[in-house]
């Protein structure tokens, strides 16, 4: 047996949907063949209608539990607003411990280090007729990493990105 997994899924409300769910994956990485890991994933979402904007929020928590090394975890909350049929505004912030940062050989190899990602953007979606919406968009993330990996990742390292999008109704 490669994987074996169970999801529970429940919704409330409307509003909400809510899941957990727990697998076992064979294998999950490459440059470590020998490890499998135990996943267990959680999250709620809402989501909202005011008129014409729309509203929705996911947090979420996932852990992976290796055969071999520590267990890691990583958080999530991510949330975007819809207004009218054009603009679209989004943000999300995560927080994740991992433990593959560095290549096999590395001293650090199964190290576990916390690191963060806060991002925000925008989509501007053209009025289109038939069956594709086009957007243009961009956003701006910022990371945080322990003082350790200021050597390899940077101090404060940020990106930006622009991007087009394409949506089958």
């Amino acid at each position: 047996l490669d994987s074996a997994s169970v999801r529970l899924s429940w919704n409330p409300a409307k509003s909400w949907a809510l899941q957990v769910s727990r697998g076992h994956i064979k294998s999950p990485e490459q440059l470590h063949p020998d490890e499998d890991v135990e996943r267990t994933t959680a999250s709620a979402i809402y989501h909202r209608d005011f008129g014409d904007a729309r509203w929705q929020t996911t947090l979420a928590w996932g852990r992976n539990a290796p055969t071999q090394g520590e267990a890691t975890d990583a958080y999530l909350l991510e949330s975007s607003l819809a207004l009218s049929r054009s603009h679209t505004f989004f943000a999300r912030a995560e927080r994740a411990d991992k433990t593959e940062l560095f290549l096999p050989g590395d001293p650090r190899e199964h190290e576990s280090f916390r690191a963060g990602k806060l991002t925000g953007g925008y989509i501007y979606d053209f009025a289109t007729e038939g069956r594709f919406k086009v957007g243009l968009g961009g956003l701006v993330s910022k990371y945080a990493v322990p003082d350790e990996l200021h050597p390899v990742y940077g101090a404060s390292p940020t990106s930006f990105m622009v991007f087009a999008r394409v949506k089958i109704r």
